[in-house]
């Protein structure tokens, strides 16, 4: 018969996520081939294998499976797997490293939080049996003399027009303040850029012109015209600009399941508890919501509640 490490490798193969009740939840996701140029490895693809300590509600997936390969009913498949998980849980307390063959190793950091490593000599991908990594030998186009001698002739090109607009623009930066008037007056004019242009003194003429006289034109407005403008002013038309703020809305998760069925049983109860309960729906998973809102202070009564009644939750924003 199959043990509970070999139920759970054929089970990441086929569902996107498996929870082991009272341990956590593994979270399967497929990653395509990888060309590594630096090390010259190709890896096929395969099959990533992630691990959620918040995940430690049963939803029935391992617990049916290994209650019809041990030939057991619900209740002692259940017993079975706990004491496997209180052997788990007994490993890690203690500070030693847990390892689950072909699917990862478990160990406690300096924190006390749980870090997982996935097994990655053994590929969870059905469809990418019997690939193996595959090495290469990289390899790097070879510069010839010539081309270097190509390059530095562009460097020495991009130097020379550079000192070429550099040197005469700090020439004029010069020569425009001392020679010229430009500052004093204000005013820049082509022929301030000259350097061989004098200066010559402003000299002005006396002239008479003759302008042709304006005639005064008389406006009547009525008491009636003016009333009305002053009462109905005509305004510009103003529409006025309207911001769409859309909320992002936080769950309060209670449990995942992969069984649409057991996520609702965990609803009902939830509901009759007070909570106001619902099922999300998210590929293949069934999240089940206490309730939500648009903050953490909206729902911090939601997670009180639940604390009190020893419910595990986790936020899905």
């Amino acid at each position: 018969m199959k043990s509970l490490e070999d139920l759970l490798i054929e089970l990441l193969q086929q569902h996107e996520c498996v929870v082991v009740p009272a341990f956590g939840g593994f979270i399967a996701k497929q990653k395509s081939a990888q060309v590594d140029f630096e090390l010259g490895v190709i890896r096929p693809p395969f099959r990533e294998i992630g691990f959620n300590i918040q995940l430690r509600s049963n939803d029935g997936l391992l617990v049916n499976q290994f209650a019809a390969e041990q030939h057991l009913d619900y209740s002692a498949s259940l017993d079975c797997v706990s004491q496997q998980v209180t052997t788990w849980n007994e490993v890690l307390r203690q500070g030693k490293q847990l390892s689950i063959p072909r699917i990862g190793t478990f160990k406690k950091d300096t924190e006390g939080n749980i870090q997982f490593e996935q097994d990655r000599s053994f590929n969870l991908l059905m469809s990418a049996y019997g690939l193996e990594l595959v090495g290469f030998i990289p390899t790097k186009p070879a510069v010839s003399t010539s081309e270097n001698e190509a390059k530095n002739n562009r460097n020495l090109w991009k130097y020379a027009a550079a000192a070429a607009i550099a040197i005469p623009i700090a020439f004029y930066s010069i020569w425009i303040p001392v020679k010229t008037p430009a500052l004093e007056s204000g005013m820049f004019s082509y022929q301030d850029f000259n350097p061989f242009k004098t200066q010559n003194e402003n000299a002005y003429k006396e002239t008479h012109v003759e302008l042709p006289r304006m005639e005064h034109i008389s406006i009547e407005t009525t008491y009636t015209d003016a009333y009305e403008s002053h009462v109905n002013p005509k305004l510009a038309p103003h529409e006025p600009t309207i911001t769409v703020i859309e909320p992002h809305v936080m769950y309060c998760i209670a449990g995942c399941f992969s069984s649409e069925e057991n996520a609702n049983r965990l609803g009902q109860k939830l509901t009759g508890l007070g909570f106001n309960c619902s099922v999300l729906h998210e590929g293949s998973l069934y999240k089940v919501s206490l309730g939500h809102g648009f903050s953490e202070e909206a729902i911090d009564s939601i997670l009180k509640k639940a604390n009190s009644l020893n419910i595990q939750t986790w936020i899905l924003k």
